[in-house]
């Protein structure tokens, strides 16, 4: 193996072994558990050796993290992909080479290039946990966060992953459906409502397939983002691609812990400096950025209700509620919303 395969741009170039691979730390190895030993060979190799290791909560996902906490009280993270997910590291590392010049991304410290990584960690705080802690610092920090928003926006796609379409919303409004009504609540939709879930699912996914595109972070949410500095850090890019110009903006302000306390007025400062950054039309932006919202809010239903009925994330069962409920302020009376107005009415607004 190369350095130029073991080591990321903050590698110490010191760090570069022999051919001969070295015997691995006695610490490293006692220290991360052995069904990390990939990671532990490449902390060892690259010197970081750990005095302590926290593995980190999943995600929906499937990659794995581990904080390793250094001498001196530094830590880096440790990522571990498996094989199914090594598209997703190849995904990472071009999206993070594409963002670094433009917005606060993760220094790659170490790629083994065999599903094992070193990181900059961007510490224990994410945005939604600040957010959550320092009411009086939510306006600050969401307009940093939109800031970051609009820098996705006026770069130029990379072409990593293919543009959002009307048939990859499409998909995702179904699998939405299937993952609530079939699997989380069990009782899944008649022929009627089902005929009345999919004309609204077509005529929505249609609509925001035509609004004006820019690239998209893909899940612009404060689990994702980190305060770095007077910036604001984003994670978890891999799946940037070209979408609507209110997409990362609709998922910064109302999904997850912001339904908690995100209030109309909040989001609509945020939303009015976004518009002015971008020289864009308050209105018609306001009028797109409901509709995408209703998109995204109904697609997330789906992924925490998939999640929590295959015992993957019990945590996203307490976001379950008010999503569901932000799915019912935003479905209109009139057509095309009204066919699945009447499901939801009939189905889910007593679980809102």
């Amino acid at each position: 193996m190369t350095s130029d395969k073991l080591f990321g741009e903050g590698a110490d170039a010191a760090g570069v072994f022999p051919l001969v691979t070295r015997h691995l730390s006695l610490v490293t190895t006692f220290v991360i558990p052995p069904e990390y030993a990939g990671l532990a060979v490449l902390a060892s190799r690259t010197h970081h050796d750990p005095v302590d290791v926290e593995i980190l909560p999943g995600d929906v996902g499937r990659r794995r993290y581990l904080r390793l906490h250094l001498t001196g009280g530094k830590t880096v993270l440790g990522v571990v992909y498996p094989p199914e997910e090594t598209d997703s590291r190849l995904r990472w590392n071009a999206a993070r080479a594409h963002l670094r010049e433009r917005l606060r991304v993760p220094l790659l410290i170490a790629d083994d290039q065999q599903g094992h990584q070193l990181v900059e960690d961007f510490g224990r705080t994410d945005l939604a946990g600040l957010l959550a802690e320092r009411p009086q610092e939510r306006s600050v920090w969401l307009d940093r966060a939109a800031a970051g928003a609009c820098a996705f926006a006026e770069m130029p796609d990379p072409g990593i992953n293919p543009p959002f379409d009307a048939s990859f919303f499409r998909r995702e409004l179904d699998l939405a459906r299937e993952a609530v009504f079939d699997l989380w609540l069990n009782q899944p939709l008649s022929d009627d409502d089902r005929a009345a879930h999919d004309l609204w699912a077509d005529s929505l996914a249609r609509e925001i397939s035509t609004h004006p595109r820019v690239v998209c972070h893909r899940d612009y949410h404060g689990n994702n983002l980190f305060p770095a500095g007077a910036e604001v850090g984003a994670i978890d890019f891999q799946d940037l691609r070209s979408g609507p110009d209110s997409y990362d903006l609709s998922s910064l302000l109302w999904e997850r812990t912001t339904l908690d306390w995100m209030t109309g007025e909040l989001a609509q400062a945020v939303v009015g400096a976004f518009v002015g950054r971008r020289e864009l039309d308050p209105k018609a932006f306001q009028a797109r950025f409901d509709r995408v919202l209703l998109q995204r809010a109904w697609k997330v239903c789906g992924t925490f209700a998939r999640a929590v009925s295959q015992g993957r994330g019990e945590a996203y069962r307490r976001y379950l509620p008010a999503e569901i409920r932000l799915v019912g302020r935003l479905l209109r009376e009139e057509v095309p919303d009204a066919s699945f107005r009447r499901v939801y009415d009939s189905r889910l607004a007593v679980l809102s």
